[in-house]
């Protein structure tokens, strides 16, 4: 396998279908292939996801398998400078095709999105196993923290209300 044989596409709303693949069997694509897959996606959800101008999704496919993803948010600015900035919210690549360039390849891929779109800058809240491969793709550790703050679901207030 070489780069070449690896085609990335930016989804859109009609490949609701390629999305849905993904979901059931994303765990293949994370650190830890033992946790459970995402699971089912509806296809008008998936539509939805895809429809929606601020998401941005990469998919890599090679022989019409799946061996690597990487999704980003637009996120517009308030201030001078470029009109908005990327997150990188999630990346993975299948891991029977790890340490073959597919995710540096996402990622250029997404560089070039950038520069076509007038945007300069991207964050990526990157789990500490990952942030070796972001740094080697030219990322550096900003002065701030990542933090997170769960709200409780309708779960989580339905038990509280019982």
């Amino acid at each position: 396998m070489t780069n070449a044989d690896v085609r990335i596409r930016l989804l859109g709303p009609d490949d609701a279908d390629a999305l849905m693949r993904l979901a059931e069997t994303d765990n293949l694509f994370d650190e830890d292939p033992s946790v459970a897959p995402s699971g089912a996606l509806t296809y008008d959800a998936a539509r939805s996801f895809l429809g929606d101008p601020t998401a941005l999704f990469w998919l890599a496919e090679l022989g019409g398998g799946l061996v690597g993803f990487l999704h980003c948010c637009i996120q517009r600015r308030r201030n001078a400078g470029p009109w908005a900035e990327l997150l990188l919210m999630e990346m993975g690549t299948h891991m029977e095709w790890r340490r073959r360039g597919i995710g540096r390849s996402l990622v250029a891929v997404m560089e070039e999105w950038m520069r076509e779109h007038g945007m300069e800058e991207v964050w990526v809240p990157a789990n500490l196993y990952a942030t070796g491969f972001y740094e080697k793709c030219g990322f550096a550790k900003d002065e701030g923290e990542i933090l997170v703050k769960a709200l409780g679901g309708v779960a989580a207030r339905e038990s509280m209300n019982a």
